[in-house]
């Protein structure tokens, strides 16, 4: 709703009172100025009290109360100021406005609940606040801005109880939304300081559901929706230029989705549907680093770090480059990344997959796929260019090994249950591939040195193979059958 008065004369007071308001409502108006225009209506409220003051130019307010023990206070001090509150069937509710400056307008509403609290402050020029709650008890909604043409929306809806929204704007062309429906005890808080900054947040038939937007800078994004969610949590931090985190959570209990972001460029996509407990923390510090995840089950658990720039994070099927992913149920993965250009694409589904992936240096790059059951890998690679492939599909394989040097590949798959690989490599220009079928078989790889290549290729069960190179250019090949 959009709230505009037509001015009147200058010190022109039009107070409206009806339906045989109670005894002890109180109405005080104040005006200063040209063009100020106050409207109030107390309806069978007993202590009911409204207070209006405007020094300046082409101010409006308006008030109105119904079945009240509420209070309104709206402070206008500038010029084309305008508010509008009102409480319907409310008890013990405030609304505080208060304005400064030039051409603000804030609209509050609050209908049918019981001790809820909006507070709205506006310190600029071009400033809008929009702030709403229906059928809640005790909720409260808090805005403050201080810039010019901040932009703030919050909005709660037809059900909940305790639900808090909170949006603090400090800086120029900043915007905040934030949205909750059927609430109990849902708090939504966003805090942003710079020049324009969007947060966009909602929640839906939830309970207890927990949204917190932090950003600092300039031009920093973050949009956060949770659905059917119970105690669901998601969080966007933002320091620098040009960063953009997004949290989706669909239908799930207890799930949890975290960005922290620092630097510029940074972009990080966290997506949770149809899932339960499902928790996914995102770091991300330097410039033009990415990350896209997805879940979908129960139980899994994904930790992405990244430090440097350009680095990537391929986790999701929605990210149609290298789709990925994490499907099933209880997948954890733990994935770290320092230097530039490195990248990892993840793929698990099953259940109970472990994934632990180290790399540092320059365009390192390592493909993932986990399918079925209990499946372990543990990896590290540091230096520049070197490459792991690894795809594990049976029950219980393990595998795990490192690279340190340039230009190192090393390919492991395992089917089959019960595989353990075991690869080493430092030098550069080395390669190591490691097939196990079956079950039960072992295979070690070491490389020391430069440009050595190492095969192991295993398909029956009960089977050991060590290989161990040292220096330049050696070759080996064993085959078990």
């Amino acid at each position: 709703m959009i709230f505009k008065l037509t001015p009147v004369a200058a010190a022109v007071l039009v107070m409206l009172t009806g339906h045989a308001m109670a005894a002890n409502s109180l109405s005080t108006q104040y005006q200063n100025g040209t063009g100020n225009t106050a409207d109030v209506q107390q309806i069978t409220a007993a202590q009911a009290s409204v207070q209006q003051v405007q020094i300046g130019d082409g101010n409006d307010t308006a008030a109105f109360q119904q079945d009240t023990n509420s209070q309104i206070d709206q402070l206008q001090n500038g010029n084309q100021n305008g508010a509008y509150g009102e409480q319907l069937q409310e008890v013990a509710s405030k609304i505080t406005q208060r304005q400064a400056d030039q051409r603000n307008n804030t609209h509050a509403s609050q209908s049918l609940g019981s001790g809820n609290q909006i507070t709205t402050q506006q310190s600029g020029n071009n400033n809008m606040v929009f702030a709403y709650q229906d059928s809640q008890i005790g909720s409260t909604i808090i805005t403050d801005q201080a810039g010019s043409a901040n932009d703030i929306a919050a909005e709660q809806l037809f059900g909940g109880s305790n639900n808090s929204s909170q949006i603090t704007q400090r800086g120029d062309g900043n915007q905040g939304y934030s949205e909750q429906v059927s609430h109990f005890n849902g708090q939504i808080q966003i805090n942003q300081n710079g020049e324009g900054n969007y947060a966009y947040t909602d929640q839906r038939n939830g309970l207890g559901g927990s949204i917190t937007v932090d950003q600092l800078g300039q031009y920093n994004t973050a949009q956060m929706f949770q659905d059917a969610q119970t105690n669901s949590h998601s969080s966007v931090n933002q320091t620098g230029t040009f960063n953009e985190g997004i949290v989706d959570q669909y239908q799930g209990a207890n799930n949890l989705g975290a960005i922290i972001q620092w630097g510029d460029r940074n972009a990080a996509s966290v997506t949770q549907y149809f899932v339960t407990s499902s928790n996914t923390n995102v770091s991300q510090n330097g410039q033009d680093n990415l990350h896209y995840s997805s879940q979908d089950g129960t139980g899994h658990n994904l930790t992405a770090v990244a430090t440097g720039s350009g680095n990537k994070v391929y986790a999701s099927d929605y990210e149609n480059t290298k789709p990925g992913g994490q499907f099933g149920i209880g997948q954890t993965a733990f994935l770290n990344q320092n230097g530039q250009q490195n990248s990892i694409n993840l793929t698990q589904k099953g259940v109970g997959n472990l994934t632990n992936l180290k790399q540092d240096g320059a365009r390192n790059d390592a493909k993932v796929t986990q399918n079925d059951n209990y499946n372990e890998l543990y990896f590290e690679q540091n230096g520049s260019d070197n490459i792991l492939i690894a795809d594990q599909r049976g029950d219980g394989n393990y595998a795990t090994g490192n690279s340190f040097g340039n230009g190192n590949t090393t390919d492991i798959t395992q089917s089959g249950s019960d595989n353990r690989s075991y690869t080493y490599q430092d030098g550069d220009a080395n390669i190591a591939t490691v097939k196990q079928a079956d079950s039960y078989n072992v295979a070690y790889v070491s490389q020391t040195g430069n440009a050595n290549t190492a095969n192991v290729n295993q398909s029956s069960t009960n089977q050991a193979a060590s290989v161990t190179q040292v220096g330049s250019a050696n070759m080996a090949s064993v085959r078990q059958q």
